[in-house]
């Protein structure tokens, strides 16, 4: 089965790398029942596709700008 999803909002990808995490645990369990260590063993070697495009410019920005304005304020105000 393969799925494709998408994000908007820093939350929202955090909840879908979840849910992709979520989706792979159940399937190993799905194929090893009752059986811990196969788990282990089948996730080493399992195949699995996972692409992932990740765009954290504007969150990268956001962090700067704040850090540039915390810079200036500190140096105005000594």
């Amino acid at each position: 089965m393969e799925a494709q999803w998408s994000a908007e909002t820093a939350q929202t990808a955090l909840n879908l790398l979840n849910a992709a995490q979520e989706r792979i645990e159940s399937a190993l369990k799905v194929a090893h029942p009752g059986d811990p260590l196969g788990r282990l063993r089948s996730a080493e070697t399992a195949p699995v596709r996972l692409s992932i495009t990740l765009d954290v410019s504007d969150l990268d920005r956001i962090g700067n700008d704040l850090h540039a304005f915390n810079a200036q304020v500190s140096k105005e105000n000594p």
